[in-house]
């Protein structure tokens, strides 16, 4: 899931009389959510669950009418959707979800296993045996959708436990290239779980990885990460081709 922050405003120093610096912070101006932002969440929840299918056409004129806006909310909207991969332009110049396939998944969880495994090795050398308590929970509140049959929300807190993991890492472009990769993650990763359940296993993987990080194991910890994706891949590439 991708996470959006405001930048902290930087301190400025005003020269007293006297000639000594007084900092002073200035707190950062929150913009309140606009309609194109409010109408990309939505869009965005609703193909990460699936109510929105791939291949379903997303026709601005409709989509205006359900949310209740013009027509250039929707559109900034689905053309930000669009640079995250969720949605895609056909032959006709209309936008539709994205209809995974064999090249997708292929090019995606091999760009992820390139990075991945590395920002969570580098998280591990920077950290040594540390617990990890957003990670965990995180894993927890997966294990509770789980153990609820409530598998709906189970892509989000995925990937916020697998954005726990490399955001440890402390390198701003590995992270930053990562979370470009997010939504796209969870989007293929749910569809996948529609076709073929396997998110037990994955489960029991996220908390072998976790364990070796908090051990302060490198060497098993990137072994298990990269081990996970290619088997993510491997399953969602037999499951998506079943579908055919």
């Amino acid at each position: 899931m991708l996470v959006y922050q405001h930048a902290t405003m930087p301190s400025i120093d005003y020269e007293t009389p006297g000639g000594v610096p007084s900092p002073m912070a200035l707190p950062p101006l929150v913009q309140p959510a606009s309609r194109t932002d409010r109408v990309r969440d939505a869009l965005r929840q609703a193909i990460l669950d699936g109510a929105l299918p791939p291949g379903r056409a997303l026709v601005e004129r409709e989509l205006a009418e359900m949310y209740g806006v013009s027509k250039t909310p929707v559109r900034e909207a689905l053309k930000q959707l669009r640079a995250t991969g969720l949605v895609e332009m056909n032959a006709y110049q209309g936008v539709s979800v994205r209809r995974p396939d064999d090249r997708l998944v292929r090019e995606l969880y091999t760009a992820r296993c390139a990075a991945e495994p590395e920002a969570v090795r580098l998280a591990v050398e920077l950290h040594g045996a540390a617990p990890h308590a957003r990670a965990r929970r995180a894993l927890e509140d997966a294990a509770a959708l789980i153990g609820a049959g409530e598998t709906q929300g189970l892509g989000i807190a995925n990937r916020r436990f697998h954005r726990e993991l490399y955001t440890a890492c402390d390198n701003s472009f590995l992270c930053a290239f990562l979370d470009q990769l997010q939504d796209l993650t969870a989007f293929v990763a749910g569809l996948g779980w529609r076709l073929q359940a396997t998110f037990e296993e994955e489960a029991t993987e996220h908390a072998a990885i976790l364990e070796a990080m908090e051990q302060g194991d490198a060497d098993r910890a990137e072994e298990l990460t990269r081990a996970h994706i290619r088997k993510a891949q491997r399953t969602l590439a037999g499951a998506l081709g079943a579908e055919k």
